[in-house]
């Protein structure tokens, strides 16, 4: 009895209860339209519920728009385009510091996209939908985390538009797309070098295989690459004059391995994190289409778009080769990586699933199913935003989120005013509460961060003389003072600002700060 060219129901099926039989139809016949309206849902929702819930920014995308307000190449920590994009937004709508979690979405909502078409042409439209639904479901990564506009979120849907970009010009033939590839290669170069592994494994593929080989027969590889190249140059120019710091935060880690099993020991536990981030993947795969004789009542079937054996091949080394290699990178470095850095590196693990569970998907207990994608879809974001206040009412003494940063930022910047009578062009400080008062404050200075001009060379030292700055420390950073009494020996508080509680909970903050008063102006003409 069939539904459609692609899914139809088993006669087991057919006994199913009338909810069921229902509900195998309606995934059957507009199963694109529903990934649709629940990527859309949580999109929506993942911008509204932080939004209203969080008092803060989050603190990587803070210290991206006080970065944005010097146009720089790059930066001593990143490539510049999330800097750039959360710059231009502060320039064009300067209260709708929101606009930041909509950014976000935009970008998981592309990466989404590029994994459904991708998915629709190696699966076909049915098992599409399928990996695209485990995707949006199924991999954590692409929930919470994609809330918060940062590099790693820029990083996603360049990751996933690379790899469908590469297998229409090299796997489909299509030579346009190559220049399409260049583009997002070279957009990737200024957001998170991560991209560049998945390069790399396409690199190989492209030379290892009879297709890609006979693509680069072709003038419009080369084309695309000098293309490619120009883009790119000026950011390349920067980290050589920088001296690559961008290059050496790309492999830092948090701590460093004594020994070799310590170093076997942060592999692994790299290795959980992303097993753990692909938990609601595995428990999907498990419950509706099973193994052995776990397996569910069918109650719809699929069946893929026969797919070679090279092409399969390819997409399982896509899927697979780049956390092999983040993982050998790991090991060669010796540090503890921290788990962000997999943002991007799984966005073919839906397809990679389907492939490896087909050809043909039986598939049960889509009631249970449906009621995990609704709940993930529209409890996760409310979740997210939600149990930062259930930290606070649990004892944090701090949480980002619910920082009183605006009330911090209005009383020192009003007793900069006291002293100076000057707007505030300046704070100095590290990125958190320093960057806070920075961000908040009405005047949007910009920030010397840790009193470092190489960090920050927008500022150097005849500008601090001559504007003058805010310095700022919270009372118990005893190795923030020390760094900023390399810039002004014998530093002391000259006073503290107070803020009650950001939402009922918290504990009251408490700010150092001190005046580097700016040089007098010559009023004579």
């Amino acid at each position: 009895m069939p539904v459609s060219p692609v899914f139809w129901r088993s006669e087991r099926q057919l006994a199913a209860t009338a909810p069921q039989a229902s509900l195998a139809a309606l995934v059957a016949r507009h199963g694109g339209r529903i990934f649709w309206t629940l990527a859309l849902t949580h999109a929506v929702l993942s911008v509204v519920a932080p939004a209203i819930g969080f008092h803060t920014l989050p603190r990587d995308t803070i210290e991206g728009f006080l970065w944005g307000r010097s146009f720089q190449w790059g930066y001593f920590k990143h490539p510049p385009l999330q800097a750039w994009i959360l710059g231009w937004s502060e320039t064009v709508a300067p209260r709708a510091a929101w606009l930041a979690y909509l950014y976000a979405q935009i970008c998981a909502l592309v990466t989404l996209f590029a994994i459904w078409r991708l998915a629709r042409t190696i699966l076909g439209p049915a098992a599409g939908v399928i990996a695209s639904m485990l995707t949006l479901v199924g991999i954590h990564y692409y929930g919470p985390p994609m809330a918060t506009f940062t590099p790693d979120t820029l990083s996603a849907p360049l990751w996933a538009l690379t790899g469908l970009f590469w297998w229409r010009a090299v796997v489909q033939r299509r030579p346009l797309f190559w220049f399409a590839l260049a583009l997002t290669v070279a957009v990737s170069v200024y957001a998170k070098y991560v991209v560049l592994l998945l390069v790399g494994v396409l690199g190989v593929l492209t030379l290892g295989t009879p297709e890609g080989r006979k693509e680069l027969m072709r003038r419009e590889p080369w084309l695309a690459l000098v293309f490619g190249l120009l883009l790119a140059a000026p950011h390349i120019a920067w980290i050589i004059d920088a001296g690559g710091s961008s290059l050496a935060h790309a492999v830092s880690t948090d701590a460093k391995a004594g020994t070799f099993g310590m170093r076997l020991w942060f592999c692994f536990s790299f290795l959980m994190a992303q097993v753990v981030e692909h938990s609601g993947l595995i428990a999907l795969v498990v419950l509706c289409i099973g193994i052995g004789r776990a397996r569910p009542a069918t109650e719809l079937i699929i069946e893929e778009r026969p797919v070679a054996e090279r092409e399969r091949a390819i997409l399982l080394a896509m899927a697979f080769a780049p956390i092999l290699i983040a993982l050998l990178t790991n090991l060669i470095v010796g540090g503890e990586f921290r788990q962000g850095r997999g943002t991007a590196l799984f966005a073919f693990s839906g397809i990679a699933a389907v492939l490896i569970a087909g050809p043909v998907l039986r598939i049960g207990r889509l009631r249970v199913a449906a009621v995990i994608a609704l709940t993930m879809v529209v409890a996760l974001p409310i979740i997210n935003a939600g149990h930062h206040h259930l930290r606070l009412a649990w004892g944090a003494a701090v949480v980002p989120t619910l920082y009183p940063a605006r009330a911090l930022a209005t009383e020192l910047e009003a007793r900069w005013k006291e002293r100076t009578a000057l707007p505030l062009r300046i704070v100095v400080g590290e990125r958190w509460h320093a960057g806070n008062i920075a961000f908040y404050a009405n005047s949007r200075p910009q920030i010397l961060l840790d009193g470092d001009f190489r960090i920050s060379p927008w500022i150097s030292r005849e500008r601090l003389a001559r504007e003058g700055a805010l310095l700022v420390w919270h009372p118990s950073d005893r190795a923030m003072l020390a760094r900023l009494r390399d810039l002004v020996p014998d530093l002391e508080a000259e006073g503290y600002a107070f803020a009650p509680p950001a939402v009922r909970g918290g504990v009251p903050s408490r700010l150092a700060y001190a005046v580097i008063e700016p040089e007098p102006v010559d009023d004579e003409d």
